[in-house]
């Protein structure tokens, strides 16, 4: 007591309430030793109507994780000036009015009247850029209508959709259930057709060419899958047509790698005259139809002058060793053969070494009796003639 009879206030009646409010990391009035009123909480910068409204969800989702959003919609508020609680909720205001300019950008910072109350703060924010909703519900519908995967994968184009769904989802309003003891199970049917609904927007936007089929059997079903079914079941489906198309291109790899021979197919050799019957040329080029036979003709044995081989002095610029002519008479063999060779002189082109063995080898043929029909054929030219 003191010398007047005034009794002296132990402190405890109330002050320890207060404490444990501002310690308990569960009140609302509490700050931890981070939290200062120039951060970032949210990771996102108001720049005008534009992006209002994922500003606004990203704050209010950083106030709920604080405990804060009591202050910010107004259901705490300011304590009257005698209230032991007075000075903290000052403090937690002045803090959160920090937060929300620190996330507005600085060209439009110095436009908004400042307020020392966050609830005043955010109405005001919420009055200047939130477009009227009936507006933005209709272009959300529209942006949702017209949504199309156009190449992109599965999960692009569902992340695309995600997010105008979640925006939209906040303008709508749940219905209520007016029975006194709910029977109707009115929240779950609500849900059910938000279900359906986005269901049938991530299938109306679908690539038709690729995933054409299996949209169409899911739309015959009776009851359309859970949305996070039909996700699962189109990413499937990529990714099997991604591994398809994997092998199919290893595959055309290895083909092209090993497919044609080095030794090509002449296409000549594919092409019978309709007039002599013989491979090799058209009935257009046929020497006995139009009975004009070039030089290089006449140099086979027994078509007229000369004795040279069959392919001497022909070709286009390919390289044709000498050969040896055959009489392709039936009847004839190996014996003229000898002679012949004889009296050929020696190409330039061998060596005396290599000219001997040759003539070694034409007698080695004479002794062997073989026959010369045996040793004959057509020449590999472009017009290969054999009478």
């Amino acid at each position: 007591m003191t010398g007047n009879g005034t009794p002296i206030s132990s402190g405890t009646g109330h002050e320890e309430p207060r404490r444990r409010k501002i310690t308990d990391p569960t009140s609302p009035y509490y700050l931890s030793s981070s939290d200062s009123p120039g951060q970032n909480i949210c990771g996102f910068t108001l720049k005008g109507e534009g992006n209002y409204r994922q500003w606004a969800t990203a704050m209010k989702n950083a106030f709920r994780a604080k405990r804060k959003n009591g202050f910010v919609d107004g259901s705490i508020t300011r304590p009257t000036e005698h209230n032991d609680d007075i000075e903290d909720w000052i403090s937690i205001n002045s803090t959160l009015v920090g937060w929300v300019m620190t996330a507005i950008d600085s060209s439009l910072r110095s436009n908004i009247a400042y307020m020392d109350d966050v609830h005043d703060l955010w109405d005001d924010l919420k009055a200047r850029f939130a477009i009227g909703d009936s507006m933005r519900i209709y272009e959300l519908k529209d942006m949702i209508r017209g949504c199309r995967q156009n190449g992109d994968s599965i999960s692009v184009y569902y992340g695309r959709l995600k997010t105008l769904w979640d925006e939209y989802d906040e303008y709508r309003v749940a219905p209520k259930c007016v029975c006194t003891r709910c029977t109707c199970d009115l929240a779950r049917q609500f849900a059910k057709q938000i279900e359906n609904e986005k269901g049938h927007d991530f299938l109306l936007g679908l690539d038709t060419e690729i995933f054409g089929t299996l949209r169409s059997n899911i739309l015959s079903q009776e009851d359309l899958p859970a949305l996070t079914k039909l996700y699962n079941m189109f990413t499937q489906e990529e990714r099997h047509r991604n591994m398809m198309r994997g092998r199919e291109e290893r595959t055309d790899a290895v083909a092209f790698a090993t497919g044609p021979s080095s030794f090509p197919v002449r296409s000549e050799q594919k092409v019978v005259c309709t007039f002599c019957k013989k491979p090799g040329h058209e009935i257009d080029q046929c020497f006995k139809r139009t009975g004009k036979y070039p030089d290089w003709w006449y140099d086979n044995p027994g078509k007229g002058r000369g004795g040279r081989g069959r392919g001497a002095g022909r070709g286009r610029g390919k390289a044709v060793a000498n050969a040896v002519c055959f009489d392709e008479s039936p009847g004839s063999n190996v014996s003229q053969v000898g002679t012949q060779a004889s009296n050929i002189s020696q190409p330039s082109c061998f060596s005396d070494e290599q000219w001997r063995g040759f003539l070694q080898l034409m007698e080695t043929c004479k002794a062997s009796s073989v026959s010369a029909e045996k040793l004959t054929g057509p020449a590999y030219e472009d017009a290969d003639w054999s009478g």
